[in-house]
């Protein structure tokens, strides 16, 4: 039976779950019933006094303002018509929920059950103006929207490939939105523009209580929800077709905590809004002296889907994952209520909210993370290729004498950052080595034999420079500029493996293993690829959801199919599974291992396995327990296998089809 019958045969059954839905609102003031409006009704928002949290760090003020059941009695007292959709859960709710039961849908525009304008409007209302229309942003450039602007158009497209732009309904990457409205310029010939994946309403919050409003709201009524910090998604889990989309952008608090004390460490520590940009964080940070671990994208939200999914870095080598670094949380669970989470409240939260990846277990409004005092970095760069007096198999086994460095690198908590290319000439560039707390001295020592036994192959090493800072953020504001953050386009996917330890012990392992990477790049063309691994640090937290892959890898390699500008969806599936088929021989050269969640092929083979590896099973448990609605979904999510989206074709999974449960 199809999803639409099967919401057809069930709508008599479900008019017992849902609440009657009245036509208007009101609310009954000094006994006349009177129109709900911005005069007649307050936002449904109290505030709590910032030092009742359980954390040591007192509530920002927007975490200050929360949704109570004082809130909806009082609401109840005034007659408001369909309170009841923003109710808290309960254990009754959930057990007669339409999304946790099996053959059932998330509504969809159009749908039976799809909130009209005026319930939207209730929304609105209550959560004081926050809720937008989730209009494509290039529907300005198609003129059968009636936001058609042909000025508009040209400002949209000049702005597309940068990241700070994707909002608020916009993501870095369409490709798994369906590319369903692009410029004109930037997508297929003669294409339209569509809802697609991209939301139908989006709620840009300023505070918990609205976070806690949608959720209720979206959990009430069945209703799809996506949860978009920055909007730097690789694989589409920040979109969705008929969705409600909680927009954290906006939570961009960040305050010094001096002397923070946790169960693990005392010291200093930044308090950091969820939606708070990695270069705002190493801005704030360096200006006390100090350096916090980020990933080298300037516009990642720290808090969103980059600490949840574990967060490599260039300081990782020295302190760990971005993920370890997290001393406590402040969360918005799945049945509306607002808890604190460290390593000693709500410890299981804590862990999974940790490694356990994103739109899973809860809306993260802040974090507070380790920092650290200032230390030193030195960049390398350089690079050497193949031409007419180096041949290929010289160039490779140039490159065979950088991977057989890289447990040395590794283990002196240096991180490397490099390309490989093959069209008609080799390329290897190494942009950046990064040292940490180091002098060019000391780099220039490290690579000494590594550059002497390149030279004696007769490989020259060219380009070769060194640049000293005093401290990450100049490191990252002179290694990765914002130029370097191009975001916007459909032609291309990643797909990746982190390699272990015990491949480089081995030499037979070794060998295989790179074949198995200098072939990827024959066929392909390129891969980009780190060198490092995360310190082991016993001043945080580092029992965490990470996947254990990371704790003894030594390198993650990234690999890319591409296509045209008129590529078809079934084109885009063909090279993905080429993509999937090429990082087979990865995954047989690393068996056990692993990939990094945020950067991996969406198609991945038993992800359960590869993006969470022994943790899973504990991950199930701990989503059925605080999630047994179903509200947050997205791909290759824990317990995403329990879902589907309809209309799809093998090989491109784009979230532009309804949800359904199996």
């Amino acid at each position: 039976m199809s999803p639409r019958s099967l919401l057809a045969t069930a709508a008599i059954a479900a008019t017992a779950v849902l609440p009657h839905l009245a036509y208007s609102q009101t609310i009954q003031d000094k006994g006349q019933t009177v129109p709900a409006t911005n005069a007649t009704v307050a936002p449904a928002v109290q505030a709590v006094d910032p030092a009742s949290t359980d954390l040591e760090a007192d509530y920002f003020n927007f975490e200050a303002a929360q949704l109570t059941p004082d809130v909806i009695s009082n609401l109840t007292n005034l007659d408001l018509t369909n309170i009841t959709l923003f109710d808290f859960a309960n254990s009754t709710v959930a057990a007669r929920s339409l999304g946790a039961r099996s053959g059932w849908c998330k509504q969809l525009p159009g749908d039976f059950f799809w909130p009209g304008d005026w319930i939207w409007g209730l929304l609105d209302l209550l959560t004081g103006g926050a809720l937008i229309e989730g209009t494509p942003s290039a529907a300005v450039c198609y003129q059968d929207w009636p936001q058609y602007d042909a000025a508009k158009c040209q400002q949209v497209t000049a702005k597309w490939t940068t990241a700070p732009y994707h909002e608020p309904t916009g993501l870095d990457w369409p490709l798994y939105e369906g590319v369903s409205c692009l410029p004109p310029s930037l997508t297929r010939e003669g294409a339209k523009c569509t809802q697609g994946a991209y939301p139908s309403y989006v709620l840009k919050v300023t505070n918990v209580a609205q976070i806690q409003l949608a959720l209720n709201f979206a959990r009430n009524l069945n209703l799809r929800l996506i949860v978009k910090n920055k909007g730097h998604d690789f694989n589409g889990k920040s979109s969705g077709a008929g969705s409600l989309s909680i927009w954290t952008n906006s939570l961009n608090d960040i305050r010094y905590l001096p002397s923070y004390k946790s169960k693990f460490y005392t010291g200093p520590a930044l308090k950091i809004g969820s939606g708070v940009a990695a270069q705002d964080v190493f801005s704030f940070a360096d200006s006390k002296g100090l350096d916090v671990v980020g990933g080298i994208a300037r516009t990642v939200g720290l808090g969103g889907g980059y600490i949840a999914g574990g967060g490599h870095s260039p300081l990782m080598g020295v302190y760990g994952m971005a993920a370890d670094q997290v001393l406590a949380m402040e969360v918005v669970l799945p049945d509306g209520r607002y808890v604190s989470a460290d390593s000693e409240r709500n410890s299981d939260l804590f862990w999974a909210l940790r490694g356990g990846g994103g739109s899973t277990f809860g809306v993260v409004t802040s974090l507070v993370i380790r920092a650290y005092p200032k230390k030193p970095v030195t960049i390398l760069t350089y690079s050497f290729g193949s031409s007419a007096t180096i041949s290929k198999d010289l160039f490779w086994k140039g490159v065979r004498a950088v991977f057989d460095t890289f447990p040395q690198i590794a283990d002196a908590g240096h991180y490397r950052y490099y390309t490989l290319m093959c069209q008609a000439e080799c390329s290897f560039s190494m942009g950046p080595h990064w040292a940490n707390n180091a002098k060019t001295a000391d780099v220039k020592a490290i690579n000494d034999a590594l550059f002497a036994n390149l030279t004696a192959m007769g490989i020259n090493i060219t380009n070769a420079a060194y640049k000293e800072y005093d401290g990450a953020r100049a490191a990252f504001e002179g290694t990765f500029p914002a130029s370097t953050e191009v975001v916007g386009s459909w032609n291309y996917h990643t797909g990746s493996r982190l390699f272990p330890r015990s491949n480089w012990e081995d030499q037979t392992k070794a060998t295989a293993q790179f074949a198995a990477i200098q072939k990827a790049v024959e066929d392909a063309g390129m891969v980009i690829g780190y060198n490092f691994r995360p310190a082991v640090n016993s001043g945080v937290d580092q029992n965490n959801a990470v996947t254990p892959a990371w704790r003894n890898t030594l390198a993650h390699v990234m690999l890319g199919a591409l296509w045209g500008p008129n590529a078809t969806p079934q084109d885009i599936a063909d090279a993905s599974k080429t993509l999937t088929a090429r990082l087979q021989t990865w995954r047989d050269v690393s068996p056990g291992a692993g990939a990094y969640m945020n950067e991996a092929d969406a198609n991945e083979p038993d992800f359960q396995q590869s993006f969470y590896g022994s943790n899973y099973q504990r991950l199930y448990a701990l989503k059925q327990q605080y999630d047994p609605w179903g509200l947050f979904y997205a791909p290759t999510a824990v317990g995403s296998e329990d879902w589907y989206v309809s209309d799809q074709i093998d090989f491109y999974p784009t979230q532009n089809g309804r949800l359904c449960k199996k």
